[in-house]
């Protein structure tokens, strides 16, 4: 009950506000997004298991509210146009997957105002990054049957070739002539992985910068950019909790991590390619989402998995940086009425800081890949609904110990209804 009056609150409040601007050009709207899907892992010659299988293959059936659901409003009001949008959590199915948010959760996903003066736009609020572009893949994602995540539809590629940095608070310009800059809020910095004490003091001195140029022309979108963000870490005031006396410290540096991404649309009539491409330091740190490999094996002695994708303290208390790479080729190929769909991605991370840690001729020097592939063909039932029938194949490859990640694949149907 009380998550219901949640809603209804939300819905009022939108409601209130949207309900009496209409007139001026408000706009209200809705889409649902529900996932039909069978799921297949195969976790042979693993080191990782989920708490709900002991089968090296295991498939179940998914059927929910995708967490992409939203309703929100949108519009002009003066010369500032305007978005509120919240998103919808279904009720999860535990025996697959458990939801982070919390069953039939809300949560904001966008809320800015966006202003014209002329020579371009300012744009103040909780938006998406110039960062993250989007592919054509709708199916779950490769980790949602982790017990971590909800019910990801429209994933996008995301981890496996696509830059999530999610929609996070920002100031960004957009120039006219293509140029665009802009600080956003940085991710939640942590401790680095490695030789450092826990518990340490984190200082973000700097937002998140990020600067790029979009180049458009008639059948072709190009755009590159270059993103960086820093945090300092300082182990050497932590105290023990059960005496109270202090721990003896080592490290005080900055964590850095930076990104060079290029994103492109061409057009080609018969044929829409997105192709988009990345390369930079711990993507981990900076706060893309899917870089963390769950299924990484742990460091030894401990019960805390690598992360290739984030830096590393070595025992000298120098710091490895991780180095991350990755794209996607997407291509949507219209047959009246329907649009076929296909698509690979790929990512890859390593830290060579892990090396240090061999012991018991366990070596830890690989890179870490993802590789993934998908078909789709979205099929109009109306003009405001649509199915897409979509299989998904994830390879995991090779983890930082060259042992096999699992494979993962999907197939089903993702509903879609705009209102």
């Amino acid at each position: 009950m009380k998550k219901f009056a949640v809603i209804l609150l939300a819905l009022g409040l939108v409601a209130a506000f949207t309900l009496p601007a209409m007139a001026e050009g408000i706009t209200p709207y809705a889409s649902l997004r529900l996932g039909t899907f069978w799921a297949n892992h195969d976790y042979e010659n693993n080191n990782y298991n989920p708490s709900w299988t002991n089968d090296s293959d295991d498939g179940g059936w998914l059927m929910d509210v995708g967490d992409f659901s939203r309703f929100g409003a949108k519009g002009t009001v003066g010369d500032i146009y305007g978005q509120v949008e919240l998103g919808l959590v279904g009720v999860e199915n535990t025996s697959e997957y458990t939801s982070s948010k919390g069953s039939n959760a809300v949560y904001t996903r966008l809320l800015f105002g966006r202003w014209d003066f002329g020579g371009g736009t300012l744009t103040v609020g909780q938006d998406y990054t110039p960062t993250t572009y989007i592919s054509g893949q709708r199916g779950p994602g490769i980790f949602d049957d982790n017990n971590t995540q909800s019910y990801d539809l429209d994933n996008y590629f995301i981890g496996v070739g696509c830059l999530w940095d999610s929609r996070r608070p920002q100031i960004r310009v957009n120039l006219d002539n293509g140029f665009y800059f802009g600080i956003v809020k940085p991710q939640d910095a942590a401790a680095p992985q490695g030789n450092v004490t826990p518990g340490g003091n984190v200082d973000v001195t700097v937002p998140k910068m990020v600067i790029g140029f979009d180049y458009k022309t008639e059948g072709l979108y190009i755009s590159p950019g270059f993103t960086y963000n820093t945090y300092d870490y300082d182990d050497k005031g932590v105290t023990d909790p059960v005496t109270g006396l202090p721990i003896p410290g080592t490290f005080d540096d900055d964590i850095t991590s930076w990104i060079f991404f290029v994103k492109s649309k061409i057009d080609l009539g018969s044929a829409v390619l997105k192709v988009a491409v990345h390369y930079g330091e711990n993507l981990g740190d900076y706060g893309i989402e899917g870089r963390t490999n769950p299924y990484s094996p742990f460091a030894p002695g401990t019960r805390t998995r690598f992360d290739p994708s984030r830096a590393y303290v070595k025992s000298d208390g120098s710091i490895e940086d991780a180095e991350c790479w990755g794209g996607y080729l997407d291509v949507a190929i219209p047959v009246d009425p329907y649009t076929i769909g296909l698509g690979v991605g790929y990512s890859s991370s390593k830290n060579d800081g892990f090396t240090e840690a061999n012991t018991a001729g366990r070596t830890f020097d690989n890179e870490d890949d993802l590789l993934g592939y998908y078909v789709n063909c979205k099929i109009p039932i109306t003009d405001n609904f649509s199915a897409t029938p979509e299989f998904d194949y994830w390879d995991g490859m090779k983890n930082v110990e060259n042992q096999d990640d699992p494979d993962h694949w999907f197939l089903g149907i993702t509903w879609q209804m705009d209102f």
